[in-house]
């Protein structure tokens, strides 16, 4: 599959898979139809738009390394279905921010963040949820989680902000570090102590990304 770069502030997908990295800090991207985009290699800082049309079906796969920040707004109308999934690793400060807009009926939505902090890396993730009043027969699950390998401090700031009583939202959110347990185990088995580590936090940073095994071997290569 090849890859599309984008260097425009408005693009337009429908019926499509693609890979695409982006250039343009502000972007704005309209799904139409059944929608997979990949964005795996992006490297700028960015404020990224999303606006999912009725009956539209959208796989977003993030992955980012050393952003400083990005914002994400994603604006859902109605019978959607949408899976919105970002895997960071950073090795530096960095603020995210997820606002998840729920603005019509019958949509069903996950937001998974996975972040992945080394050496001098912290996080700070703010992710709202949003759902505005007399709509009905929607689903949102926000999953975000933080895994430290180091002793900086991580902050995950969920809101959920729910002005319909028919709607199903739920919001998980956890800091973590390596468990001894795993590490204990997989020493255990013959790895060293890097090895254990490499595997456990490579295999928690792609677990949500829709993508193929070899896409996710080399992500952090």
């Amino acid at each position: 599959m090849n890859t599309l770069l984008l260097d425009k502030e408005y693009y337009k997908f429908k019926d499509q898979e693609l890979n695409v990295i982006i250039t343009k800090k502000n972007i704005t991207i309209e799904i139409d139809g059944n929608v997979k985009i990949n964005d795996l290699e992006s490297k700028e800082d960015i404020n990224l738009n999303i606006l999912v049309k009725d009956n539209s079906r959208l796989i977003y796969n993030k992955f980012n390394k050393n952003l400083s920040n990005s914002n994400v707004k994603i604006d859902i109308n109605n019978n959607t279905d949408v899976s919105f999934n970002q895997s960071v690793y950073n090795e530096l400060e960095g603020n995210f921010k997820i606002d998840a807009n729920i603005l019509g009926n019958d949509n069903n939505t996950i937001i998974n963040y996975y972040g992945v902090t080394n050496q001098k890396g912290k996080l700070v993730v703010d992710a709202t949820g949003n759902v505005i009043k007399d709509i009905k027969n929607n689903n949102m699950l926000e999953n975000v989680r933080i895994l430290a390998l180091n002793e900086e401090e991580n902050i995950i700031l969920p809101n959920l902000l729910v002005s319909s009583n028919e709607v199903s939202i739920n919001h998980n959110a956890t800091l973590s570090s390596i468990n001894e347990d795993y590490l204990f185990y997989l020493e255990s088995k013959g790895l060293t102590k890097e090895e254990a580590i490499n595997l456990i936090y490579r295999g928690f940073i792609t677990s949500k990304l829709d993508i193929d095994q070899e896409l996710k071997d080399n992500l952090l290569d």
